[in-house]
């Protein structure tokens, strides 16, 4: 796995801007940067990924102006697509005479091939970044959506922005290849976001078509844990397709659409379960936040699931957390 870590920090003052505008285009692309007070620049990058899905937080306390222009694009091009995720502070980007204004989670697709301005006073966002080859819609139906606020209140937006977060967050909690893993979810969902912007899904390749529908069905289940309304049926409904077919798409991971439900609201419970912040809470009521109606029913599910009762998983774990916190007596 590919990992870069640099912060300007670590250098003399006068080095600072020169060093960190080195490694970003070695690393990322080549780009032309201006800053007003290169002695007072500071910034962090941290990389990570494969030589194909890579993935990087960038935090740049000054007033920056960075372009990539024609002769930057000719003398070395990438040809990669860009996802930027603002986590704080406010960016201005253009790219084919488009201009938009990003700021906290906002999403931006960008293309390598183009040229593009960006302006911002500092702040910090992430960047997932991957060959556009990878992308499974033809680049006429990307292109008009580039430069452009993608839709991220909710939905397969919200998900994706969270996920390339998670992972850049505290990547020493995962092994390489669940680092790789995760984005390539995060390519799903990106095909996912984009496929429905454009009500392209029917234009992917079958296999593609197949992998953005099942993403796109998830996070559908999972906004819609809580309902006890939600079922099959509905989840069927709401993608206008045939239970059969949506039956058909879960056989294929070995598991049936309730089965799958089932236990990502056991698994939600779990988790209610083992935080510290809920140790009060009645265990009725975690069953019924996450669309378990009947207690008893839940608590043989959950025992069936993790081996103990609700009450007896949250006793052991809460033993658990003060045997192991708890300073050692001589």
């Amino acid at each position: 796995m590919i990992e870069t870590v640099f912060n300007s920090d670590d250098l003399p003052k006068a080095e600072r801007f020169a060093y960190w505008h080195e490694i970003t285009c070695r690393t990322l692309m080549p780009t032309r940067v201006n800053v007003d007070d290169e002695g007072s620049f500071r910034a962090s990058v941290r990389i990570l990924g494969s030589d194909a899905l890579q993935v990087s937080t960038e935090t740049v306390q000054s007033l920056m102006r960075a372009e990539r222009t024609p002769k930057l694009i000719r003398r070395s091009d990438p040809e990669q697509y860009l996802l930027g995720v603002v986590q704080n502070g406010s960016y201005e980007f253009s790219q084919l005479d488009r201009e938009s204004t990003f700021g906290v989670r906002d999403l931006i697709l960008f293309d390598s091939s183009y040229p593009f301005h960006v302006r911002h006073q500092g702040g910090t966002h992430v960047m997932f970044r991957f060959p556009k080859k990878l992308l499974p819609l033809p680049f006429s139906k990307v292109t008009p959506l580039l430069a452009t606020r993608l839709p991220r209140q909710e939905g397969i937006g919200d998900i994706l922005a969270h996920c390339l977060f998670e992972v850049t967050r505290e990547p020493s909690r995962y092994r390489p290849s669940e680092i790789t893993r995760l984005l390539n979810i995060a390519l799903d969902l990106l095909t996912t976001l984009l496929s429905h912007e454009l009500d392209a899904l029917d234009s992917l390749p079958p296999e593609s078509y197949r992998e953005a529908l099942i993403v796109r069905i998830h996070a559908f289940i999972h906004q819609r844990l809580g309902d006890p309304e939600l079922s099959p049926m509905t989840v069927a409904d709401a993608h206008h397709i045939s239970l059969r077919y949506l039956q058909q798409l879960f056989a294929a991971d070995g598991t049936t659409p309730a089965a799958w439900i089932r236990r990502q609201r056991l698994e939600r419970c779990r988790q209610s379960l083992t935080d510290p912040h809920q140790n009060q809470r009645p265990i009725r009521a975690i069953a019924a936040c996450w669309g378990f109606t009947d207690n008893a029913h839940f608590s043989r599910l959950f025992r069936a699931t993790y081996g103990a009762s609700p009450s007896e998983y949250r006793a052991s774990y809460q033993t658990f957390v003060r045997e192991t916190t708890s300073p050692l007596r001589e």
